[in-house]
């Protein structure tokens, strides 16, 4: 079992499809606090409602020592849906996830986005951290569609 840290957890999505393939999720951390409420009733280990975009983030983060980080930066401004600009913040989140990688260093990192994010500038500079920072990069993208859901283990 990997120990692992999931940052942008929201509600706990990829927390539950990686403990349900046998990772050891140790923590999450998110920023709001609407989410933050429905992860802490749903999981055993601890949510942080915090700004991954600190140095004090960072140190929390390092404290779980993860040998992999999971996470997904917030996708609003690459989105089909809604509108989207890349200048109000929640984009340069992205580059926050691939700065933290660069600064913890865990053996492995999965980061999941929308499609669109492939045409933006901030892709571009969290992958250059990424290779600076000695990670081989793999992407693959995933239409939803294909996949049957089983809610079978809820309620149990």
């Amino acid at each position: 079992m990997k120990n692992t840290v999931d940052l942008f957890s929201g509600c706990g999505g990829l927390s539950l499809g990686f403990e349900q393939a046998g990772f050891n999720v140790l923590a999450a951390f998110d920023n709001w606090k609407p989410a933050v409420d429905i992860y802490r009733n749903n999981f055993d280990h601890p949510i942080f409602e915090t700004d991954l975009s600190s140095q004090e983030a960072i140190n929390e983060i390092q404290n779980f020592n993860p040998e992999m980080i999971i996470g997904g930066p917030p996708c609003q401004d690459f989105s089909s849906a809604g509108k989207r600009d890349e200048t109000l913040g929640r984009a340069d989140l992205t580059l926050s996830y691939a700065n933290i990688i660069a600064t913890i260093k865990p053996k492995w990192f999965l980061m999941e986005n929308v499609a669109r994010i492939e045409k933006s500038r901030i892709l571009k500079e969290a992958i250059e951290i990424f290779k600076k920072n000695g990670y081989g990069l793999t992407k693959q993208v995933l239409d939803a569609s294909f996949y049957k859901l089983d809610f079978g283990h809820f309620g149990n």
